[in-house]
């Protein structure tokens, strides 16, 4: 397999992870946990250090449809693999001379990504939703991190703060 294959779950393996699906052996369930809104077969290789089983279990995954794989530009299932970085980091937080449309565009990727994770009931959503300004938009965003860290996991609490903030960035 390409280490530089991009993989990312499908709404399936979405619905397996939140909704308690339960129809996978824990180690698959590791693997589709750890692959996120997007990683490489290198970078989950990196994480998960077992070799031929790790192969055999994604391509297990990518044919049941739990998971899509993307290659070299061209897509092999329908959506596009999110980019994510290495390790979460703290970001520092975004220069104030940003216009007011790379704010609604950071401040709407937010919400996007936290209604399909963790809902519009949260506080944090609705704090992030009544964000007017870069100052409240800075003020928010780590808590929205936070409560992205505690539902789903560290890595898509640092892909969607970097996704914000490059949308803010132009």
């Amino acid at each position: 397999m390409d280490m530089t294959m991009q993989l990312s779950r499908t709404e399936k393996g979405h619905e397996e992870i939140f909704n308690h699906g339960h129809t996978l052996r824990p180690r698959q369930r590791q693997i589709l946990f750890a692959i996120g809104n997007g990683i490489s077969l290198g970078e989950l290789r990196n994480k998960s250090p077992s070799g031929a089983e790790l192969e055999t279990m994604v391509s297990d995954l990518l044919q049941s449809g739990f998971i899509q794989s993307r290659s070299g530009g061209t897509a092999t299932q329908a959506a596009p693999a999110a980019s994510s970085p290495a390790e979460p980091a703290l970001a520092p937080p975004v220069a104030a001379s940003q216009p007011a449309d790379s704010l609604t565009a950071g401040r709407n990727y937010v919400l996007e990504f936290m209604a399909t994770l963790v809902g519009t009931k949260s506080p944090a959503y609705r704090q992030m939703s009544e964000v007017r300004d870069l100052a409240g938009f800075n003020s928010v965003l780590p808590m929205c991190r936070r409560v992205i860290a505690a539902v789903a996991s560290p890595h898509q609490a640092a892909e969607m703060e970097a996704g914000a903030i490059k949308r803010m960035a132009g």
